[in-house]
């Protein structure tokens, strides 16, 4: 008998040594920082700081001492860590980062803001950190887009994907998963494309592709795991007085478009008549689309041209001596980037130029504030960012063409100079991008521009950033579509365009760039098969 108690005497001694020695949950706030403008950088701190000062007087008046202990990490974002998959490994490879003990990891952007650390500690503790779950707000396609690869598209409103901007919630069993599935001798990987389009979408879809809700089963069968909406994840701000359950994360617009009138300081005075627009036209769309851009925003852009493959005197269109062809004008966006060059010629109040489609809307006003927050004296590529193979070595970032892509003029001059074609016909935004990124210019993100229609986009989204552009005409009716989004009158307040002086059609291009050669990217666009590249 007495042998019995001293063994129950060690087993009470064993389990009270246990728990004395269990050690409060981590949890992992990670600030996904891009490098610039300098208004992000400045956010990223402003949000770490905001949580550490709560942090702070949680400690001071007792709350959680013993629960969790929070990390707060910055990530500053190098050039392919704006796609969450991408950025796993940076995250895995720092054990201090992502460790063994952290029970749940916040992924926030610049613009994310935590309004309650408290409240969202609290949520937390409801939770099970032991499930393979993330939490966010839902977003939902209205219909099969080809920005999301028509994903679902028998049901695309059943997908639930995450709004990145207002926060999201991961358990630490879910992310070393992932972690674990994108180090380099994971195996077994299903990746959709080798786009990078939305890193929102395509991360919900990874993750439901390559991560089954049973543990013990590699891969999913009848399906994987989806995003959980958590009510106390909000869209904005606004959002936050009329949910029963308290927003403790939400978004903030990224560029906050003043009036003309009301610029912040530190803005460079830029108005439409600061901008060239190179439009982008062919002989079968004069008809089509050019009036429609005529009627709508070319009331704001004195200075626009359009550039055809051929020349047509009752518009005027600018002959660029390049046939059209149905996919890829790489030959024909460097004949107008060099015609450009020599319309502008020494006009001086000419700062930025902008590659624009004949099926593209615009809101010129809207463009104007955002460039005033950039210096036209530094080499500036701004559009809407997509990523080509940004998980392996020759991967790069470039601008979407449709969306429209601006560049600062000592960047068209660079440009002119030192990039040049594979083929006539290779995909024009993407050998921008690629000889840009070799020439060392990032592919700086523009929020607002959109690739797509409005119906392409998940209205919370919308609704936090007022839309620059808009692109594709088919299936919609793009002068309603300029009204409702981008706020302009069907009046042309604009003078008509004036005649041009016709230039000598445009010669052979060069075949190499200085010391950057193309020939690395001729071989993978040929290898991939990019030289047949969508417009998307």
């Amino acid at each position: 008998m007495p042998g019995r108690i001293c063994v129950l005497l060690v087993l009470l001694c064993l389990v009270s040594f246990c728990r004395g020695s269990e050690k409060p949950g981590e949890v992992l706030l990670v600030v996904a920082c891009p490098p610039y403008p300098l208004q992000a950088r400045n956010e990223c701190s402003a949000l770490s700081h905001s949580v550490l000062e709560q942090q702070r007087a949680l400690v001071l008046a007792g709350i959680f001492s013993g629960d969790f202990v929070l990390k707060v990490h910055v990530m500053h974002e190098l050039f392919n860590y704006w796609t969450l998959v991408d950025a796993l490994p940076h995250l895995r490879a720092q054990a201090r980062v992502l460790g063994a003990r952290t029970e749940w990891i916040i992924w926030c952007q610049h613009n994310t803001r935590v309004t309650s650390l408290r409240g969202l500690l609290e949520q937390l503790r409801r939770q099970d950190p032991r499930e393979l779950s993330f939490y966010g707000h839902a977003l939902y396609d209205a219909e099969a887009t080809i920005i999301h690869h028509f994903s679902n598209y028998q049901d695309p409103q059943r997908f639930p994907y995450p709004m990145l901007s207002a926060g999201v919630v991961f358990s630490g069993a879910l992310l070393r998963r992932l972690a674990d599935l994108v180090a380099p001798n994971g195996h077994n990987i299903s990746l959709h494309s080798d786009f990078s389009i939305d890193a929102s979408h395509e991360l919900a879809r990874f993750i439901f592709d390559n991560v089954s809700p049973h543990p013990h089963i590699s891969t999913p069968i009848s399906g994987g795991i989806m995003l959980k909406g958590a009510s106390y994840i909000c869209p904005t701000a606004a959002s936050v007085p009329h949910r029963k359950v308290a927003c403790v994360l939400h978004a903030q617009p990224e560029e906050p478009l003043t009036s003309l009138g009301q610029r912040r300081n530190g803005c460079q005075h830029t108005t439409g008549s600061h901008i060239y627009f190179a439009i982008k036209t062919c002989a079968k769309f004069h008809k089509e689309r050019i009036p429609i851009i005529e009627r709508t925003w070319a009331a704001d852009a004195r200075n626009r041209r359009y550039y055809s493959d051929v020349a047509d005197a009752s518009i005027p269109t600018i002959g660029t001596g390049i046939p059209n062809v149905q996919s890829g004008h790489c030959a024909k966006m460097m004949a107008i980037l060099r015609l450009s060059l020599k319309d502008i010629g020494e006009q001086q109040d000419i700062h930025w130029l902008m590659l624009v489609d004949d099926d593209t809307l615009l809101s010129v006003p809207r463009l104007s504030v955002l460039l005033c927050r950039h210096n036209a004296s530094e080499l500036v590529y701004l559009g809407q960012r997509y990523g080509y193979r940004l998980h392996a070595p020759d991967g790069f970032n470039y601008h979407t063409g449709g969306a429209g892509i601006v560049l600062s003029m000592p960047l068209v001059r660079l440009i002119v100079e030192r990039c040049s074609c594979p083929s006539a016909s290779a995909p024009d935004d993407m050998i921008l991008g690629y000889c840009l990124q070799a020439l060392g210019v990032p592919a700086m993100p523009a929020a607002g521009l959109h690739q797509a229609r409005p119906q392409d986009y998940a209205g919370e989204l919308l609704q936090l950033q007022p839309p620059l552009s808009f692109h594709k005409f088919w299936n919609t009716d793009p002068e309603h579509t300029y009204r409702r989004w981008l706020g302009g009158s069907l009046v042309n307040r604009s003078a008509p365009l004036a005649p041009h002086q016709e230039q000598p059609a445009a010669g052979p291009l060069h075949t190499m760039m200085g010391r950057h050669s193309l020939a690395a990217g001729v071989g993978l666009l040929q290898e991939t098969g990019l030289g047949k590249h969508l417009d998307l």
